[in-house]
């Protein structure tokens, strides 16, 4: 029996807090992803279940080239046409927080159906996955159904390299209940709300982001210093 894991799972944050002495002064800085690249690998076991309600898989629309050890991969869509996502990141406590906006990709999951046993067309597409990390972990399918597909579980706490403008995250992958409920209205003889679907890594490159107040106080000292040298001209 597969395993099935889902109560309580999707309350979990992006926040990751490392426990650090209260007289160190927090330095959080906000961040967006900039590009990247998501990097999918398929639980066999999940496949086969999937397989007996009806949904075969037949080809994953590869838009990236996916990270060792997994076996698809699908591309950041760069902003402005999508991604406006930002977090917010401490260095000293290493603390990583969801602002807002979304992750978007480009690519599409085909599954050949069993049309005796699921009301659906011969080929189901599953594409432009998009997420909204600020508010769930849910992965939504913006060509076919316009339903969260996958909910993602964190599995390794976010890596953070400022040095080389990275992150690096990983999750587990379940069907959504809105996915599962899907199947079952289709003619799924099981609900499959929790099932492993399989493991994703997440690989972004970033940029910091300057906040108003920052800018604001750039731009004053700035004219400031333009405000000496003309006096000093005018001596």
């Amino acid at each position: 029996m597969r395993n099935y894991i889902f109560a309580g799972i999707l309350g979990l944050t992006t926040a990751v807090a490392v426990s650090v002495p209260l007289s160190v002064q927090a330095q959080a800085k906000v961040y967006k992803f900039v590009d990247g690249y998501e990097s999918i690998r398929f639980d066999t076991e999940a496949l086969e279940e999937l397989q007996s309600l009806g949904l075969s898989l037949a080809s994953v629309q590869n838009t990236a080239v996916p990270a060792l050890g997994y076996t698809y991969a699908v591309g950041y869509v760069p902003s402005p046409v999508g991604n406006d996502y930002s977090f917010s990141y401490d260095e000293i406590t290493q603390e990583f927080t969801s602002l807002s906006g979304t992750v978007d990709f480009t690519g599409s999951i085909f599954f050949n159906v069993d049309t005796d046993k699921l009301n659906l067309p011969p080929q189901l597409e599953l594409g432009n996955l998009s997420a909204e990390p600020a508010v769930d972990f849910n992965v939504k399918d913006t060509v076919t159904t316009g339903l969260p597909i996958f909910a993602l579980v964190p599995t390794a706490p976010v890596n953070v390299d400022l040095n080389n403008q990275t992150v690096k995250l990983n999750f587990a992958a379940f069907a959504t209940q809105e996915f599962s409920d899907f199947l079952v209205s289709a003619g799924a003889t099981k609900p499959i709300a929790g099932l492993k679907l399989g493991d994703v890594q997440g690989d972004r490159t970033i940029t910091q982001v300057i906040e108003p107040s920052t800018a604001l106080a750039v731009l004053m000292a700035a004219s400031s210093a333009l405000a000496v040298r003309k006096r000093h001209r005018v001596k």
